[in-house]
């Protein structure tokens, strides 16, 4: 019998960020390899993408930032998270002592443990290093990239495999950038995200900045307070951003934010399912490269319809399960802050209307998300499919001279 695969993730931004979806997803790919044998290990820093990515475990937090400086174990199921506890949470911030104490103890862990595998996101200093230190000990190394940011060769010159989640982001880094990429589909547990009922009520939108479309969803709000106020909407506010982006557009439009009454803003929050439970519809209307997002396969397993956007990856996860809106070009580009053409707005209001107001329309594209769930984003086999990846990309470099 073979010994197991060892697989070390290493990186500051720790994977129990609530308010990291790319976080979230190598979290679970880990899972699923450990649950499948390998032995798993992860070295990151009390680093998040937002503070109220804390929501996970919000009473662990408090006893482990008092031990600043520090490196602490947390258990996460069949997996070992190794912090180092840092000054600040936002990585930008990261004091160079900290990196250099991180990056000493990642080569510690190299030496003693021998992993088979590094995997990594992050395009920074760090990252050179952290890829270089494997390299030199023949330790493959292999790196997620799932947005549209990464350019050129250098950040990834000790990078044997590149491996991201859908095919759409490969193509485009294979036209643009040359790199060899390997799709990974979608990892998402149904159980902790699909909700024990529906009440099938709300309009749904998580995360409302720029990038994620958020403009237009103020817009689309705004006009539909005027226009049907009847029907209620859902913010789930991962960044505290919602209530001054609403401002910007209501002040642009000349109309007023206090006439809005018809949405419900929800703080970031660890368990979703309530969430789910109340939404009827979500939107996930994104302008940047949005490679995968994970809220578009949660609302599938619950089996609610989506209207998403044809940017990166949404068509290729979204599959029968909604539709799409193709925003032109301009409106596409950092800072994604222009005011959407109104047509599109009149458009999706009045696809609303009709999921809304027709039961049975509603109910065949409930079945479809249902269905494009089940097809799709089934763990189970993406975990296999998963698995037999790793094992053929370790085999290669096995053979590599």
């Amino acid at each position: 019998m073979s010994p197991p695969i060892r697989i070390l993730w290493a990186s500051p931004n720790t994977l129990l960020d609530t308010a990291n979806g790319a976080g979230l997803m190598v979290r679970e790919c880990l899972n699923q390899l450990a649950l499948r044998g390998c032995d798993v290990a992860a070295i990151g820093a009390t680093v998040f993408v937002n503070p109220q990515g804390m929501a996970s475990r919000a009473e662990l937090w408090p006893r482990l930032l008092a031990q600043k400086g520090r490196f602490v174990e947390v258990p996460d199921g069949l997996l070992r998270h190794r912090l180092l506890v840092t000054e600040r949470s936002q990585r930008r911030l990261m004091l160079s002592f900290e990196e250099q104490r991180w990056f000493d103890e990642y080569c510690r862990l190299l030496d003693a443990d021998s992993p088979d595998l590094v995997l990594f996101f992050d395009n920074s200093l760090i990252t050179l290093l952290t890829a270089n230190e494997a390299h030199r000990r023949n330790i493959a190394v292999g790196v997620f990239l799932m947005h549209g940011n990464n350019r050129g060769t250098t950040w990834c010159r000790d990078v044997d495999f590149i491996f991201t989640d859908t095919r759409a982001t490969a193509e485009m880094y294979r036209q643009r950038e040359g790199y060899h990429m390997i799709p990974l589909g979608t990892f998402v547990d149904p159980a902790p995200v699909t909700a024990n009922a529906h009440r099938r009520e709300r309009v749904l939108f998580i995360n409302p900045i720029p990038a994620k479309g958020g403009v237009f969803v103020a817009q689309l709000i705004l006009h539909m307070a005027q226009r049907r106020p009847d029907i209620p909407f859902e913010v789930v506010d991962t960044r505290a951003t919602w209530l001054a982006l609403l401002e910007s557009v209501a002040s642009q439009t000349g109309i007023d934010p206090d006439e809005v009454r018809n949405v419900l803003l929800t703080p970031n929050t660890r368990d979703m399912r309530p969430v789910y439970g109340r939404a009827r519809v979500l939107l996930a209307p994104s302008l940047w490269w949005d490679s995968g997002p994970r809220v578009v396969v949660e609302a599938l397993l619950n089996g609610i319809p989506v209207i998403g956007s044809t940017s990166g990856g949404i068509p290729e996860i979204l599959g029968e399960g909604g539709e799409t809106i193709a925003f032109p070009p301009e409106y596409q580009e950092a800072p994604y802050l222009r005011l959407v053409p109104q047509e599109i707005v009149e458009h999706v209001s009045q696809r609303l209307e009709e999921l809304f107001d027709d039961e049975a329309v509603y109910g065949r594209h409930v079945d479809r998300a249902r269905g494009a769930g089940r097809k799709l984003h089934d763990l189970q086999s993406n975990g296999d499919r998963l698995m037999e990846r790793v094992q053929h990309c370790l085999a290669d470099h096995r053979r590599a001279p």
